[in-house]
């Protein structure tokens, strides 16, 4: 008795698709510069404060450069 369902190869081809946001959905943020002079306890909280919009800002300027890195992508698949 043959098992012929067996023998035979299938290929399977993947392919992943991104779906990314709108464009305009995220965008650079502006890291706002502290003048003038405040009570002690405020301006020791001005250093976290530069900290967490930095953090922010590189975060978002990461995921503008994945999207642009993807949208070429995309269109370099098409033109193939």
């Amino acid at each position: 008795m043959l098992l012929s369902g067996c023998a035979k190869t299938t290929e399977t081809e993947v392919r992943v698709v991104n779906k990314l946001p709108p464009a305009g959905l995220v965008v650079p943020c502006d890291k706002p510069a502290v003048n003038g002079t405040w009570p002690a306890v405020i301006a020791e909280d001005i250093p976290n404060l530069k900290a967490a919009l930095s953090e922010c800002a590189g975060q978002v300027e990461d995921y503008l450069n994945w999207r642009e890195q993807q949208a070429r992508n995309n269109q370099t698949e098409k033109d193939q």
